[in-house]
């Protein structure tokens, strides 16, 4: 017979472990190890210096949304665009880039509006596509709905560039089903970097499982899912997607990238190549194809970093609350994308407006506290007497528009110069932020805050991460969080080949 201090002894244990499991995990979501050196003051971007730089674009000359989102359009989620675009408002978010999916009974009236406002939320109608044996994509404003692709994707592309969409590689790095099979991506606007379920499915995967259910469970109870939701993104700048973006940037950065297809070169299209909309009939790509980076991307040295969320609301609680719920997602992964004017009224031309500006590449995307990030300013910026704007591209690389004022946002490219600076700074006081700076994928060094102004001594492409931090003691960082990611500018060599 079993004695009860058995037992006894048996749930101490129990309890001891489970402790020690909780705060194991707990500290080491939270202790990293980082060399920082002074980041210096950004004075061209605050305007202290006598010949001050223009600055990058100002906050009230930025819109933050939210991409690759789900609705009952998709067969798979459950939420409404009235509940969406509610949950954005709430957010302080301007648009939402919807990515459904659907099957071939989906009602084609559902489909004929490809943007409108609700609540002042601009919803841009989207489509999640498979484009067969390629990869998946979101393409933005089609004049149908398609379940896959397969024509080839220099068909999708011709189909995307005759009615003035866009499209943005999506699931990168995800699922070996999903995963972009290409070695490049020209003709794609953007490149989703970051995706949140991916993440979140290796991390409820990995040990560490038990804490982090317990964790969102509790914010969802508590209201405070979306801090909790973010301990997800823990390594996210050192994901899988991210290292395949630089790696096309750094292609682009040699000359444009080749097309994916003979055919698209000669303006042909593969036999037999279909479209399968919604209601069953058989389309046809239209006529022509891309023969390059694709017009929609010819002044631009790679595509654009964008996050995309991929979030499908799956049930709902008592009370009628969605499970994933919009409140506590839309405030984890934010896009902020440069625009030239604010969105006009009319939803369409706004949308159109926006997929320009994702295209230019002036995006960074901010994970939790949206509204602080909007201060976020970045771009290389050379002394008065430097003409960037003489930096014309080679032969074969493509070309960007430079400022008269020497700012080179992020997404541009400029030549080599004397004096050429990395900087980047908040109109507020940031709180304790640390930059990583990254050329051609590799490190070059971390940096405190608040600002951040180094001199650039050779070409590459020049990346941006903004981390937080609640504490610091030489190299040991307590609670060092990734907040900004920025899109690469590209530094080419200078005419004397440096």
């Amino acid at each position: 017979m079993v004695k009860r201090g058995f037992f006894r002894r048996a749930g101490r244990w129990l309890l001891v472990g489970v402790g020690a499991y909780f705060a194991v995990v707990y500290v080491g979501a939270r202790l990293d190890w980082v060399v920082m050196g002074e980041g210096g003051a950004p004075d061209a971007i605050f305007g202290a210096s006598p010949e001050p730089a223009t600055p990058p674009p100002a906050p009230s000359t930025r819109v933050a949304g939210a991409i690759h989102v789900h609705t009952r359009r998709s067969h798979d989620a459950i939420g409404t665009e009235a509940e969406l675009a509610g949950a954005a408002r709430a957010a302080g978010l301007d648009f939402v880039f919807l990515a459904d999916h659907r099957d071939a009974g989906a009602p084609p009236a559902e489909w004929e509006r490809p943007a409108r406002r609700v609540e002042g939320v601009l919803l841009v109608r989207g489509q999640e596509i498979r484009v067969e044996g390629v990869g998946k994509v979101l393409v933005d404003r089609l004049d149908t709905a398609v379940v896959s692709w397969t024509g080839g994707v220099e068909g999708l592309l011709a189909r995307v560039e005759r009615d003035s969409a866009f499209a943005v590689v999506a699931h990168p790095r995800g699922r070996s089903s999903d995963r972009w099979r290409p070695a490049g991506a020209p003709g794609m606007a953007a490149w989703e970097v970051f995706d949140f379920a991916d993440v979140a499915r290796r991390r409820l995967a990995s040990p560490s499982v038990l804490y982090h259910l317990v964790a969102l469970v509790g914010g969802e109870l508590a209201g405070r899912a979306e801090h909790n939701w973010l301990r997800l993104y823990r390594d996210g700048f050192r994901s899988p997607g991210v290292a395949a973006f630089d790696s096309l940037w750094v292609a682009g950065g040699r000359g444009p990238m080749a097309a994916m297809d003979p055919l698209a070169s000669a303006g042909g299209r593969r036999p037999g190549a279909v479209e399968r909309p919604v209601d069953g009939a058989v389309g046809r790509p239209g006529p022509g194809a891309l023969t390059s980076p694709g017009a929609a991307t010819a002044e631009r040295p790679g595509p654009t970093a964008v996050g995309g969320l991929d979030m499908h609301p799956k049930a709902r609680l008592p009370g009628g609350r969605l499970f994933p719920s919009y409140a506590s997602s839309l405030r984890t992964m934010i896009n902020h994308v440069a625009v030239d004017a604010p969105p006009g009224p009319d939803p369409v031309e706004a949308a159109r407006a926006l997929g320009a500006a994702i295209r230019r590449g002036d995006v960074f995307v901010s994970f939790g506290d949206a509204e602080g990030a909007r201060g976020f300013r970045v771009g290389m910026v050379a002394p008065g007497d430097a003409d960037l704007r003489g930096a014309i591209p080679a032969a074969g690389e493509s070309a960007t528009h430079v400022p008269a004022s020497g700012h080179v946002p992020p997404g541009g490219a400029v030549r080599m110069a004397a004096g050429l600076r990395l900087e980047a700074g908040f109109a507020t006081d940031p709180g304790r932020v640390a930059y990583r700076v990254v050329r051609d994928g590799r490190e070059v060094g971390w940096w405190r805050g608040p600002g951040l102004s180094r001199a650039v001594d050779a070409p590459g492409a020049y990346r941006v991460e903004v981390f937080r931090y609640s504490a610091r003691l030489g190299g040991l960082v307590w609670n060092l969080r990734p907040w900004i990611f920025v899109n690469p500018v590209l530094v080419r060599p200078s005419a004397g080949g440096r």
